[in-house]
């Protein structure tokens, strides 16, 4: 990726806060790097308290590193305003003004984003409609529910028109269809050129959506790649045959399966293979049996199997692991 193309750089990046009585010193994030290209879908995965809030902190200079080196747009984060208005950031725990309606709340927002009035109203009432407030511009925020909320906090990242859109945890308090609504609306910002970085630990919404995938688990950087890179050299994992009727006992026991190989889901019978050459074996077997093959599917490598490989789940142990990928 040419150093023109990066948008988001951090280098190195270590921070850490005071904790208890004593006020000793606590690290969340330990000489993490990482880079977010032009016109990019970035997922930022891990775990809950993996220092992903902290990180997108440090890149809205909302908190300090204590070393290493952090630019956007090529500048040191947080030092030029003009690079500020760049940016559309909604926080994980957005803040509101209750007593103000939404509509009115965004266009504080806007005020302070230096829109001129027409541009603001504009825009206003484009991402009330986008996201599903047209009706509630009026409504005080008071009034609004979770879900609301986060739209609302999406509309006020997104007014301004950035070219960067950093968000901690959008789909959070959102029903499934807020958010498939939420997903299109990331898949849009990339067609409309914007680049997106945005923190989640639900695996799925990550899969669907990005570029690339940098995951961390206790403020070190464990995998950072393309879907392809993380997955695709995964190869079939097992393949998964689905036959019926449910042979009976004894005609199952002909056929000589492995040991918890083959189980009962409602009137059929699922086997997993270990490859596509064991398939072909046990297909024709199951047909003496009094049984037909309903669905053969050959399983891959997910994302999820990678972040359960990757991401310390607990147990009190560093894993040493090579990212992928870099």
């Amino acid at each position: 990726m040419p150093g023109t193309d990066r948008l988001v750089e951090l280098e190195r990046v270590s921070k850490s806060y005071p904790a208890g009585f004593w006020r000793r010193r606590v690290g969340i994030l330990s000489e993490l790097s990482f880079s977010v290209g032009k016109n990019e879908i970035v997922g930022f995965l891990g775990p809950n308290g993996a220092g992903k809030t902290t990180t997108i902190k440090i890149l809205n200079h909302l908190a300090i590193p204590d070393s290493g080196k952090v630019r956007v747009f090529g500048e040191e984060a947080g030092q030029s305003p003009e690079i500020r208005r760049r940016i559309g950031f909604m926080p994980e725990q957005p803040y509101f003004y209750e007593y103000l309606t939404g509509g009115e709340f965004l266009r504080l927002c806007g005020h302070l984003y230096g829109m001129g009035r027409g541009e603001m109203n504009r825009s206003v009432g484009e991402m009330l409609g986008r996201l599903g407030l047209a009706g509630a511009g009026g409504k005080t925020i008071r009034k609004y529910s979770k879900g609301m909320m986060q739209r609302l906090g999406l509309a006020q990242a997104l007014l301004h028109d950035p070219e960067l859109v950093i968000l901690d945890e959008p789909m959070s308090g959102l029903d499934p269809m807020g958010r498939m609504e939420v997903r299109n609306l990331i898949r849009d910002l990339k067609t409309a050129g914007k680049t997106v970085l945005f923190s989640s630990h639900i695996v799925s919404d990550v899969e669907a959506l990005c570029d690339r995938v940098v995951m961390i688990d206790r403020g070190k950087k464990v995998a950072e790649g393309s879907l392809e890179e993380l997955v695709g050299g995964g190869g079939v994992q097992y393949v998964e045959l689905v036959f019926s009727p449910v042979p009976s006992p004894a005609r199952l026991a002909a056929v000589s399966l492995p040991p918890d190989a083959g189980s009962v889901l409602g009137d059929a019978y699922v086997v997993k293979a270990h490859d596509t050459e064991e398939a072909n074996r046990l297909i024709p077997r199951f047909r003496e049996a009094g049984a037909l093959v309903r669905s053969c599917y050959p399983v891959k490598k997910r994302l999820e199997d990678i972040y359960m490989e990757r991401v310390a789940r607990g147990d009190g142990r560093e894993r040493a692991v090579p990212p992928v990928g870099s």
